[in-house]
């Protein structure tokens, strides 16, 4: 393992890569795991990744697992990044790219940061964990508890939706339903973490997560040949993918794989925008926000734990924040399935969405490389997916493309 420590994003306090915290002991901010790149480099070229593991495992020098038998997988990553030319030419975009993350064993992204995450967990002799979900995150965990032999709680939204839970219950993981808002969730949850004692196996706090969801940049640049897209669009909430992709391309560039990097772009709901806001602002701070209500439920997060890391690279990228109502999330989800066969779940639409509103506004060029994350099937939210039909049947057309993508419903 060429872990050196974890560190503290905000004060910058380091701890061993084994202390079994969940955040920082001195301001309770977020860490990092940092890594001899030195080391790395040496240890492993690309040319070595051709004859290796099916799964995400194959950047085994860039993770933090000391011991290969605590390694839980279900063959995790290694999704299609497939281009997408109809969508594309509606969207007037020639070189537009998806990332199938919803392909994962448990039907999204979040099994990246799930596999390290437990593996790590395992490593350091956990057996029961907790965590707070809208549904995907949670499912995930319980998965890869269930692989591992690990308990699993989990605190989730009373509407969250039910093909989410299902997943998550089949697995054996307790659910614990709480009223009220998103934030309401993560408060019960870190209220159980306090006096419960139950390590908080957080998908947005753990630097152990965020390990897991770099690999989506390894995959995306191994995929191009090692080169780099000139944008990649995310749909954001807690930012795990958003900050884990960034690192995971800045550690391409500091071991010499890559010559650049992409600009990145946070999508986000317009009735829970609080990166947004704060990037119009010209905050450094993203402060709590309105937590309305959307359909895109894995991106309404109103305090999202890695708000300043999220803001910090959009600046240092020159990417941009856009937010999105739920009638064009609808609209993107239909077209892109009728147009290319996927059917994803509204959140990864959101980012669909956004694409549309970033190449309106000339901050992606019509010949320019995107790579839009597409996080989550379709399937996990199926009233959505109802609701999508029954609303734009109505229509002779979808306004998200005003060129014509005629709904023949």
């Amino acid at each position: 393992m060429f872990a050196i420590n974890l560190t503290c994003l905000a004060c910058g306090a380091t701890y061993s890569p084994n202390n079994k915290i969940v955040v920082c002991e001195r301001c309770s901010h977020v860490l990092d795991v940092k890594y001899d790149m030195t080391q790395i480099q040496r240890s492993i070229d690309k040319e070595s990744l051709k004859t290796r593991v099916h799964s995400l495992w194959r950047y085994r020098e860039f993770l933090p697992i000391a011991m290969d038998g605590c390694i839980v997988s279900l063959g995790e990553g290694v999704t299609p990044l497939r281009r997408v030319e109809r969508y594309g030419a509606l969207a007037r975009l020639s070189g537009l790219s998806l990332k199938l993350d919803y392909l994962n064993p448990t039907g999204a992204f979040k099994d990246r940061g799930s596999t390290v995450s437990v593996s790590k967990l395992k490593e350091l002799g956990i057996a029961e964990v907790m965590d707070d979900s809208s549904g995907n995150a949670g499912a995930s965990l319980a998965a890869y508890c269930a692989a591992a032999g690990l308990k699993c709680t989990l605190y989730v939204p009373a509407r969250a939706p039910s093909e989410k839970l299902l997943q998550a219950k089949l697995y054996g993981a307790k659910i614990r339903r709480i009223p009220g808002s998103r934030t309401n969730v993560a408060k019960a949850a870190e209220n159980a973490w306090r006096t419960t004692g139950l390590y908080y196996a957080s998908h947005n706090l753990s630097a152990f997560f965020l390990e897991g969801m770099k690999t989506f940049a390894y995959e995306i640049a191994e995929d191009l040949g090692w080169k780099v897209p000139d944008h990649v669009v995310f749909p954001v909430g807690g930012g795990a993918l958003f900050a884990g992709a960034w690192k995971g391309f800045e550690e391409l560039l500091a071991v010499g794989w890559i010559d650049r990097l992409p600009r990145f772009h946070c999508i986000q709901s317009e009735a829970c925008m609080p990166i947004v806001q704060a990037l119009q602002k010209g905050s450094m701070n993203v402060n709590p926000t309105h937590e309305g209500e959307t359909i895109a439920g894995g991106i309404r997060i109103a305090n999202p734990a890695r708000g300043e890391q999220v803001l910090h690279i959009l600046r240092q990228s020159q990417g941009q924040a856009v937010a999105v109502s739920d009638k064009a999330i609808l609209q993107h989800q239909k077209a892109l399935a009728r147009n290319e066969g996927i059917f994803a779940e509204p959140t990864s639409c959101a980012a669909l969405a956004g694409l549309e509103k970033l190449h309106d506004k000339g901050a992606i060029a019509a010949d320019e490389s995107v790579v839009v994350a597409i996080t989550g099937f379709g399937l996990k939210d199926s009233k959505s997916a109802s609701k999508s039909i029954s609303q734009l049947r109505r229509l002779r057309y979808f306004q998200a493309f005003p060129t014509g993508c005629r709904d023949s419903a």
